[in-house]
């Protein structure tokens, strides 16, 4: 009898009397049947079969339960539960608590998170182990450091155009006390890049904006018209303080002086144009004329830092 190559199955020679013939197919039947059961062993559904130290012989490997992953165990494979507890111990730090943190799953929170709340914030350190929240800038502003150097805040960047403002009054005139500091209000402007004066508060005031920081050009006029004091003057004040006067004295008709200083000022600081006259009584001080701010007006500009 003849032998198949590679399972070894006997098969009938060509010689063979044809009355041998089933009992040959029978003999063959059943050699394929227990190859083919050799080769596929599982009986559940899940069940994996794989190679066994013996020659055409598969061994089952019977579906695991649910949560276990295949591993490898004696140089076959086996279902087995993952280890758990691999991270032995999780540290808080700065912003991070944590909760169980030895296991088996630790529980992290980032609480600097919770300081956020506006897309485009961010978080800088304004002490050891300590953080604080920046909001976002406004458009075409850049990251610099304040002027006190201590903490990041939005700015306009460096360079660029004209920043300052130049202010003038829609009334005619104003009228201004004998012998009295009178603040010069302006309900109106010609332009004002960065927000340093108000229409309707504090009219009389520029006031430095944040990230603006630096030294100002100060510019300023008033005229007084058909009066016999012998005595005006034109007054800056800082933050209510008296720095710069400019006077000038004319018995009579009608007079004007522009006023210029240069000044050194930070955020918030605000300075104001005061008049001062010495007729013993009520005296006006010519603002439009026959156009805005013909006789009075108020202006700044930003040279640098």
């Amino acid at each position: 009898m003849a032998n198949t190559t590679n399972y070894n199955w006997e098969t009938p020679d060509d010689t063979d009397l044809v009355k041998d013939g089933a009992a040959a197919i029978r003999t063959l039947g059943s050699s394929i049947d227990t190859t083919t059961k050799n080769l596929n062993p599982e009986t559940t559904t899940g069940d994996i079969a794989y190679r066994s130290a013996t020659a055409n012989t598969n061994t089952r490997l019977a579906i695991g339960s649910t949560g276990q992953v295949l591993t490898v165990a004696a140089g076959v494979p086996s279902w087995a539960t993952p280890t758990v507890g691999d991270i032995t111990e999780v540290q808080a730090g700065v912003g991070i608590s944590v909760a169980s943190g030895t296991g088996p799953i630790p529980v992290i929170t980032n609480s600097s998170t919770d300081l956020i709340t506006t897309a485009g914030d961010l978080l800088y350190g304004t002490a050891a182990d300590t953080v604080a929240r920046l909001g976002i800038g406004t458009a075409g502003q850049v990251l610099k450091v304040n002027s006190g150097a201590t903490a990041p805040e939005w700015g306009a960047a460096a360079g660029g155009g004209f920043v300052g403002c130049s202010v003038y009054d829609s009334n005619a005139t104003q009228s201004i006390a004998t012998g009295t500091d009178t603040v010069v209000t302006f309900d109106s402007e010609f332009f004002d890049t960065d927000g340093f004066h108000s229409t309707s508060s504090n009219t009389g005031r520029i006031t430095i904006p944040s990230g603006k920081d630096g030294k100002y050009l100060f510019i300023a006029s008033s005229f007084f018209s058909g009066i016999t004091a012998t005595s005006k003057e034109g007054r800056f004040y800082k933050n209510g303080s008296q720095v710069f006067t400019f006077g000038w004295s004319i018995a009579g008709g009608s007079s004007g002086t522009p006023c210029v200083a240069i000044m050194n000022l930070v955020a918030t600081d605000y300075v104001e144009f005061r008049v001062v006259q010495n007729t013993g009584g009520n005296a006006n001080l010519y603002k439009s004329g026959g156009g805005a701010g013909e006789y009075a007006f108020f202006a700044c500009q930003y040279l640098g830092a």
